[in-house]
């Protein structure tokens, strides 16, 4: 693939905010909640201006969108989807599957995409059209066809504590289905784990935009399909989202609902 110009400033700020992130990282930081349990560090502060100061260099007429930014919404034809820190709960407990998501958006589509995740030293890129790759080398989804011998992963909402029936229900049905599942921690991991065949299939609800962004295109671009289980066509905003190898999807859908 030859990177464009969004491409390659892109893994410029997903690189630099790995740094920031590993500087903090197994160290002594202050741990503040969003929601019940729903951390948020320096460490993602940090993460987050430094993608930010890159692009914004780059692209000042560009709109960005960022898990610890106030803007919560698309605005304009380019907007930067940004999770600075995806794991933050496996990070300050110091389990290395944490990983920076950054996607840009033109108009209705991803066209550029990139997850880093800097303690496992993988890097995740794509662009529309142009395939998507894994620390260089070009990744495709898996060929697995059947439910038993795929593996699954899965997260939980942050608010399971409250309200944790569907979840539980879902996770149960698929759970005697499969030949086995995981639950990582970071939902972009996950989405580029199903992209370069590790991983089967993904579900959960309750995702942002800024989580499943970047993850969504790499997914397509190898060979995947994501679409919402739910009652809106919608995953990026939806609430609900489902990942697959493609193969597997009208049976996922089907077994979730």
């Amino acid at each position: 693939m030859k990177p464009n110009q969004y491409t390659k400033s892109a893994v410029i700020a997903a690189t630099a905010a790995g740094k920031v992130l590993l500087k903090y990282f197994n160290k002594p930081i202050e741990i503040n909640y969003k929601g019940k349990i729903d951390p948020v560090t320096v460490a993602d502060r940090s993460s987050q201006d430094t993608i930010i100061r890159i692009l914004k260099r780059k692209f000042p007429a560009h709109s960005f969108m960022g898990e610890e930014g106030e803007q919560k919404e698309i605005k304009g034809d380019y907007c930067w989807i940004i999770d600075p820190l995806d794991g933050t709960v496996n990070y300050i407990h110091g389990l290395p599957i944490f990983s920076v998501s950054i996607g840009l958006r033109y108009k209705n589509e991803m066209v550029s995409a990139v997850v880093y995740a800097p303690a496992l030293k993988e890097l995740f890129v794509a662009q529309k059209g142009a395939g998507a790759f894994l620390n260089g080398k070009k990744i495709r989804v898996s060929a697995k066809s059947e439910l038993i011998k795929s593996l699954a992963v899965t997260g939980f909402p942050y608010y399971v504590h409250s309200d944790n029936k569907r979840p539980l229900k879902i996770f149960s049905n698929v759970l005697t289905k499969v030949q086995g599942m995981r639950r990582l921690g970071s939902a972009a991991i996950d989405l580029c784990y199903v992209a370069c065949g590790r991983l089967d299939f993904f579900w959960e609800e309750g995702l942002k935009a800024w989580d499943i962004a970047a993850g969504s295109l790499i997914l397509k671009e190898a060979g995947g399909k994501i679409s919402s289980y739910g009652n809106t066509p919608d995953f990026l905003f939806g609430q609900t989202m489902a990942a697959s190898n493609g193969r597997l999807h009208k049976a996922i859908i089907k077994l979730i609902n």
